[in-house]
């Protein structure tokens, strides 16, 4: 009785802790979204998703059509946003994003020019934000 009330609860903490992250990921793409509009930037697509993986945000700058990756961290106890983008963080949406050009032909045509950028955000403790960086292409 007590292992299935603990896995009870470990299952609704993991759940709740779940949550909490997709949203604080939410926050943080629409910070880097409203962020890179102001740099003139406009989106095509948002959590782009296939078997292979998810693009958080897909937009133009110009003629460069751009995959672009989300970090976000509160604080920077645990570390910064940067680091979290590592080569295979970065193989990975390189497969997505070369998927996205052959399933979504139509949608990309126009663009000769695709680059992959990062924007990582850190927020203070209150959730106000610390520094966003912007990362161009990285891949």
């Amino acid at each position: 009785m007590w292992q299935k009330r603990c896995n009870i609860e470990q299952e609704n903490f993991h759940n709740m802790y779940k949550k909490e992250n997709y949203n604080k990921g939410k926050n943080g793409e629409e910070m880097a979204l409203e962020f890179l509009m102001k740099k003139g930037f406009r989106l095509v697509e948002s959590n782009y998703e296939n078997k292979i993986g998810e693009i958080d945000l897909i937009m133009t700058d110009k003629d460069w059509l751009v995959f672009v990756e989300v970090k976000l961290k509160v604080g920077d106890k645990f570390g910064t946003p940067e680091e979290m983008i590592n080569k295979r963080k970065l193989s990975q949406i390189k497969r997505v994003a070369e998927s996205y050009l052959v399933l979504e032909k139509r949608k990309v045509k126009r663009f000769e020019k695709f680059r992959i950028d990062a924007v990582c955000i850190m927020l203070n403790e209150d959730d106000t934000i610390k520094i966003i960086n912007h990362y161009e292409n990285l891949y």
